[in-house]
């Protein structure tokens, strides 16, 4: 808790201390109570909840970005969006359309939101502002529908989960500039996914120096993207990570490939199956963005990028200096007790490992020195043992030689 709370409620909450809880006494049932249902119930009742996902599409006009879309949810989402000019365009727009889709008695709530207008100027210097300030203004709503009477399960999340950018397919070794500066401002407010756009207007051999390009300026410029970086549930996205950035191909077609009806594009020189993973990546991006790491995204908001917006208004909207001198003091001390616990327990380990050797080394001296003995003694019993035949084989003799003169003496 803030030091500030703490002092202001001294024993009336009393902190048991960083990283320690109430003890418990751990007890079994005599007979089956239920406890193993427990996550049935929460599935079950997990199918009623409302589930929200928003993401947001970023990049230059033409890269297939609504195509994509369609293709990833598997729908028409064109319908919703009304034809624009983007010769009229000044500046970039922000387009949010909300969807309901429903599947095997679950509901998700899309929110797909659209830039027009992102880098389609011959001035690109406010390109950025729009999206900034859209995606800080979901935070902003959030953080006043905390601070406010309603129940925090009844807060609508409007809160940007997933960022897919657009980079254009110019198979070059390295990012552009509007390309590197959006990167380098989002990817510390949002989970920014780079995928290159139109990838089959690029071959197999460009798309792969493309990507080394780019993960290189992104290395160069500690550009953290998703899912390399702030992924928490990573049992499924080592195989996703390969493919970053993911090389994509959209299409609303579906075309015949060997009688067998699959989405595609046709040319003169063959067909582009976009489910193909020899094709792009758009299975590996689908698996993760829905099929693995949609909750991880949502969760990942909210604890990494969201608590950092928060963090920041709470300590700069005129906290006192000294509240603030607080929380940092309280930070250290905090940050102090973790290192000397963990080389305490470093040390406590250390001493435990050594007495265990120790032991082990003297239970083998031991088991050693009664290993000798009883060989010593396995000897000794081996020697009398032989002391005793050759005496039994000289008595042996004599008793014969006694008999045999005997006989030699005895008259006919």
């Amino acid at each position: 808790m803030p030091l500030e709370y703490a002092l202001q409620h001294r024993g009336t909450n009393p902190d048991p201390g960083p990283w320690k809880l109430p003890r418990s006494i751990g007890v079994r049932p005599l007979e089956a109570l239920g406890i193993g249902d427990l996550p049935e119930q929460r599935i079950r009742r997990s199918r009623g909840r409302r589930y929200g996902f928003n993401i947001m599409v970023c990049g230059e006009s033409g890269l297939g970005k609504t195509t994509f879309l369609n293709t990833l949810f598997n729908t028409d989402l064109t319908e919703h969006w009304e034809p624009q000019n983007l010769n009229q365009r000044k500046t970039t727009e922000i387009s949010p359309a909300q969807f309901e889709l429903v599947e095997e008695g679950v509901t998700l709530y899309l929110t797909v939101v659209d830039t027009p207008g992102f880098g389609d100027q011959l001035n690109r210097e406010n390109n950025f502002e729009p999206v900034i300030q859209y995606i800080d203004k979901q935070y902003e709503t959030y953080l006043e529908a905390e601070r406010s009477q309603q129940p925090r399960r009844n807060i609508v999340d409007t809160r940007i989960h997933a960022l897919l950018y657009f980079l254009p397919p110019t198979g070059k070794d390295k990012l552009n500039d509007l390309d590197l500066e959006f990167l380098r401002r989002l990817s510390s407010k949002v989970n920014v996914v780079p995928v290159i756009g139109r990838a089959d207007s690029l071959t197999p051999a460009e798309i792969v120096n493309y990507k080394k390009g780019i993960l290189t300026d992104l290395a160069k410029y500690d550009i953290r993207v998703y899912p390399t970086f702030h992924a928490d549930d990573r049992e499924f996205i080592a195989e996703a990570e390969q493919h970053v950035p993911f090389a994509l191909i959209g299409s609303d077609q579906m075309i015949n490939v060997n009688g067998k009806m699959v989405r595609g594009r046709s040319y003169r020189w063959g067909t582009v199956q976009v489910e193909n993973p020899q094709h792009c990546d758009f299975v590996f991006l689908r698996d993760m963005l829905i099929n693995h790491n949609m909750q991880d995204l949502i969760e990942t908001t909210h604890t990494i990028h969201y608590s950092t917006y928060r963090a920041q208004k709470i300590r700069g909207n005129g906290r006192p200096e000294s509240f603030l001198a607080c929380d940092d003091f309280y930070e250290s001390r905090i940050e102090n007790a973790k290192r000397s616990l963990a080389d305490e327990m470093q040390r406590k380990e250390d001493e435990m490992r050594q007495r265990f050797v120790s032991k082990v080394r003297e239970k083998e001296l031991e088991l050693r020195e009664r290993e000798e003995t009883l060989n010593n003694t396995r000897q000794r019993m081996m020697e009398e043992l032989e002391t005793l035949r050759k005496q039994v084989e000289s008595e042996e003799g004599q008793l014969n030689e006694l008999i045999s003169n005997k006989n030699t003496k005895s008259p006919w």
